[in-house]
């Protein structure tokens, strides 16, 4: 079992990376293998809007640290996506990456979910979204991610932490214990 980790938040150990490692830490333990991105690290630009991924490839033309990324999904088993909101969608890095992800839909079938993909069937999704206002007030941006993972032909799972403090060391032990149980549930239905 194949996971990549891909982690939007700026901060390395905010509380979207630590659900995240939860859940990639349970799957390792089971025996998946895990590669993380860290997004702010990596030096790459949002989508330039140039079609290229549907003209001249199938792929994303631009050449920078995403592009290797964007190729391994094609062999993951499971993506994790996960990000903090901040005023009101995802974080920037976040965001700009996901853009590219554009590159990943066969346009001609856009309208017919079952062949709108580029990916192989049979991926799963985790999206990790957290934020600091109470919870269910963000359910538009996790509905939003979750219908654009599932036109890429990912069944889509979340986990959303609302109601959070600022501090990035915010008791968030409930939500560690919802991410291991995802992981051990989708390691063992494998």
């Amino acid at each position: 079992m194949k996971i990549l980790n891909i982690l939007g938040s700026p901060r390395k150990n905010g509380t979207s990376a630590r659900i995240a490692h939860a859940f990639t830490e349970t799957a390792a333990a089971y025996g998946a293998t895990v590669a993380d991105y860290q997004l702010n690290l990596m030096h790459y630009r949002g989508c330039q809007g140039c079609e290229g991924c549907h003209t001249r490839s199938q792929r994303c033309v631009l050449l920078d640290d995403v592009t290797p990324l964007l190729e391994e999904i094609y062999g993951a088993d499971i993506v994790v996506f996960s990000s903090p909101i901040y005023f009101g969608d995802t974080c920037g890095q976040f965001k700009s990456f996901y853009d590219r992800m554009w590159s990943l839909i066969n346009t001609d079938q856009a309208n017919d979910a079952e062949n709108s993909s580029r990916l192989p069937p049979g991926k799963t999704a985790v999206l990790i979204l957290t934020h600091v206002e109470p919870a269910g007030v963000y359910t538009d941006v996790v509905e939003r991610y979750t219908t654009y993972l599932e036109l890429y032909g990912f069944e889509v799972r979340t986990i959303t932490a609302g109601g959070l403090r600022l501090q990035s060391n915010a008791d968030i032990d409930q939500y560690l214990g919802v991410a291991d149980g995802l992981a051990r549930e989708l390691m063992r239905g494998q």
